[in-house]
């Protein structure tokens, strides 16, 4: 296990401003809705958490859909596995979304500069693996608590660096201000999964029966 320095008790946070309008990615169960926030099932590095007591709904976006692809359909490929596959019976449980916020966010930053600021390092709370989720879900819940007006948080992906992933925070942004511009289970959508195909090439992943 990394090892995970606890948060600081109310960690100041350097933020950042998404415009309103900002075009999301998600990829997420089919039997959730595009703007459905997820109320507290599952173990990721950053949710769920509570705060007073409280489970915080959470939602996963990404800035664009590769990266939503790779923070989901390809999250748990090893590198250095002979074969990386990830079998169509998990492909077709999903759905590909795109979402927009009708106003701005405030969100903490997570970049190498912000987390050096508080002492720690990328390697110690983005980079980590799955053993160490209980600690970095700490620290989330300490950003969430240390500024009631921060949307969310946003950080560097680290299974596709080309762009940022975001998790939006339910008890700050209201279902009724995320707009679903589209939203195709990846079944039914031959030109979606196409584009996925394509992504898992660039790993040597493949998608098999």
């Amino acid at each position: 296990m990394t090892f995970v320095p606890a948060p600081l008790p109310s960690p100041d946070c350097n933020v950042v401003m998404l415009p309103a309008g900002t075009e999301l990615h998600r990829v997420h169960s089919k039997g959730r809705r595009a703007h459905e926030f997820n109320p507290g099932f599952g173990s990721s590095r950053f949710a769920p958490f509570t705060s007073a007591g409280q489970q915080v709904p959470t939602m996963y976006a990404a800035t664009a859909f590769g990266c939503a692809a790779y923070e989901s359909v390809f999250h748990d490929i090893d590198p250095s596995a002979a074969f990386k596959t990830v079998p169509m019976s998990k492909v077709g449980e999903l759905t590909g979304s795109r979402i927009a916020i009708d106003r701005d966010l405030k969100l903490a930053r997570l970049f190498e500069p912000d987390l050096n600021k508080w002492g720690i390092t990328r390697q110690s709370l983005i980079d980590t693996p799955p053993s160490s989720y209980l600690s970095t879900r700490a620290w989330a819940q300490a950003i969430h608590d240390a500024d009631p007006a921060l949307d969310g948080m946003i950080w560097t992906s680290r299974r596709f660096d080309e762009e940022k992933c975001l998790i939006l925070f339910g008890t700050r942004v209201d279902e009724a201000s995320i707009d679903v511009l589209s939203s195709d289970d990846f079944a039914s959508a031959p030109d979606l999964l196409d584009r996925l195909v394509e992504l898992g090439r660039l790993s040597g992943i493949v998608l098999t029966l």
